[in-house]
């Protein structure tokens, strides 16, 4: 029930441009016509690199602190440790919509609307309180002992975390990061009102801009939707397997 949509939408975009499509109809012929359309009529090149500049630094700041935050807060006490770690855990039932506009006024005093810096910092926030939640819970828990025996062995802090727990940690950071990517690829709203009056788009924002002016192209639309879902379901098919062993790590116990 899922799946059956998606193979619609994917058939359809290989009639021609134009093409009168009711409901399901099997192209006749197969064409690629609708991509290579959908492509240059939706600007889709400099909305794919724009998206993924965006992404990649966002996943990058997501991964590098939700690590370092999280391994303070898993594996050392100190002083309002408790307090931070529910600090962070706010951003996650916090609806960021309601923060927008405070940051779009922010963003504007300072003079960054429409650049990359006013997308990447607001999503970076935005999914920082779940990597930090996710990373907290890996590693705490790692068997005191393990951390305990290296600090024995002249091990800092520093070395313990990159030469023990990272590596030990993997699955969990890749899980992370396809989640953040997926999150960030997709995003509409703070592209849209961050980057109003810039030149940056996203695939998101193509898309729908290529919605409004082609919305009678059903297969130059299909098309267009394929091609800004096709690289988040190439990620996924390629880290599947250590997507589900960060995701179920932990899940059982012997």
């Amino acid at each position: 029930m899922t799946v059956a949509p998606l193979v619609v939408v994917a058939i359809t975009s290989f009639n021609a441009p134009n093409t009168p499509v009711a409901g399901f109809q099997w192209p006749d012929p197969f064409t690629l016509e609708s991509f290579g359309s959908a492509w240059v009529n939706g600007g889709f090149g400099s909305a794919f690199l724009d998206n993924t500049l965006i992404t990649a630094g966002v996943v990058f700041i997501v991964t590098v602190c939700s690590i370092s935050a999280g391994y303070a807060f898993g594996t050392m006490r100190f002083p309002g440790s408790r307090w931070f770690y529910y600090l962070f855990l706010i951003g996650i039932v916090t609806p960021y919509v309601v923060l927008v506009v405070p940051l779009y006024l922010q963003f504007q005093a300072l003079g960054i609307l429409g650049t990359y810096w006013a997308i990447i910092i607001p999503e970076a926030a935005m999914y920082l309180g779940f990597g930090v939640f996710w990373m907290q819970a890996f590693f705490a828990s790692i068997p005191r002992s393990l951390i305990e025996a290296a600090r024995l062995d002249g091990a800092s802090s520093f070395r313990i975390l990159v030469t023990i727990l990272i590596p030990l940690a993997r699955p969990a950071i890749t899980t992370l990061m396809m989640l953040t990517f997926l999150s960030s690829w997709n995003e509409y709203l703070v592209p849209l009102v961050m980057a109003a009056y810039g030149d940056i788009t996203t695939v998101s924002l193509g898309l729908a801009s290529f919605q409004g002016q082609y919305l009678t192209d059903i297969p130059s639309l299909a098309a267009a939707s394929v091609v800004v879902a096709l690289p988040a379901v190439l990620i996924y098919v390629i880290t599947q397997r250590t997507f589900f062993r960060g995701l179920l790590q932990g899940a059982v116990k012997e």
